[in-house]
């Protein structure tokens, strides 16, 4: 009977932790009036996780600010184009023995791919820098660099971030 009693109280404290807690009263705010609604910045599905490039107010609009891309493995990565057809890539990366692997895509067809090294292997954020030059397979298409670590396993690409290359 001690048992049952004691799982019964029990099991009134556990359900009681679950439930939603009494609203406590608070003193009246001063009403706002209402703002518009501003609408969220949500990216795409297969836009990278990065924010929206802020302009400083200093700056010119004719030359707009390099944007970073990042992901889990990849982090403050930026393209610049150096000449018609070469790109310079920067950023840090946390890849397994320091080696981070690229290919850059026209939609239809890898044009270019390769390796570069950064300073320090996963856990560690390493600095990287290589240039690029590819050249279009065609005059309308984007170009897209992907960035992504072979997998030790099986050689699959891993934690790919695509990065659209400027025009």
């Amino acid at each position: 009977m001690k048992k049952l009693f004691v799982t019964l109280l029990l099991l009134g404290g556990l359900l009681q932790g679950c439930a939603p807690a009494p609203e406590q009263s608070q003193p009246a705010a001063p009403v706002q009036p209402e703002k518009p609604a501003e609408t969220p910045a949500v990216p795409a599905a297969t836009t990278p996780e990065t924010p929206a490039p802020q302009q400083p107010a200093n700056s010119s609009p004719e030359k707009p600010e390099e944007q970073a891309y990042h992901n889990d493995i990849f982090k403050d990565v930026t393209v610049k184009k150096v000449k018609a057809d070469t790109f310079e890539v920067k950023g840090k990366a946390k890849v397994f023995e320091a080696v981070l692997n690229y290919s850059v895509e026209d939609g239809h067809n890898e044009l270019a791919k390769g390796s570069a090294t950064a300073s320090a292997g996963a856990p560690e954020w390493g600095d990287f820098s290589f240039t690029l030059t590819v050249k279009k397979a065609t005059p309308n298409s984007t170009l897209m660099l992907i960035l992504f670590e072979s997998s030790a396993k099986d050689g699959s690409r891993r934690m790919e971030l695509p990065i659209p290359l400027p025009e």
